[in-house]
């Protein structure tokens, strides 16, 4: 969960980075409002279930499911606080910054490629030389 937020920040970081070349920087500035909006909550969420790491397995989705409502909620309250403290928006760049932050958690998988490891590992011999 935290290499997600970690390639959320190294998403959206690149992304401002790009919006100040095309642009000017007060667009990157959106566009990492944008992407904090999505970032702050989902970091929150990923410690949460660490911590939660070690609980009954039971508990696990009343906290994952209420974890996600609270994450949603900070997210709308982020960008209700966002357009109440700038006068001046580029709805523009905020949108594409929490866009960005929003799909970067889907190419994780791609960042992180060895199994858990608590998985076990697979034993050819044991299987009789099948799959092959």
């Amino acid at each position: 969960m935290f290499a997600a937020v970690g390639l959320q920040v190294a998403t959206v970081f690149l992304a401002g980075l790009i919006a100040a070349g095309v642009s000017d920087w007060t667009s990157a500035k959106f566009l990492a409002l944008g992407g904090a909006a999505a970032m702050i909550p989902n970091a929150l969420f990923a410690l949460r279930l660490a911590v939660q790491k070690g609980r009954p397995a039971e508990s696990y989705p009343v906290v994952f499911f209420l974890g996600e409502f609270v994450k949603i909620g900070l997210t709308l309250g982020l960008l209700a606080w966002i357009m109440h403290w700038q006068t001046d928006i580029r709805w523009l760049a905020l949108i594409i910054g929490l866009i960005v932050a929003l799909t970067a958690p889907l190419f994780a998988l791609l960042v992180v490629r060895d199994a858990p490891r608590d998985w076990p590992e697979r034993d050819e011999h044991a299987a009789g030389g099948r799959g092959r």
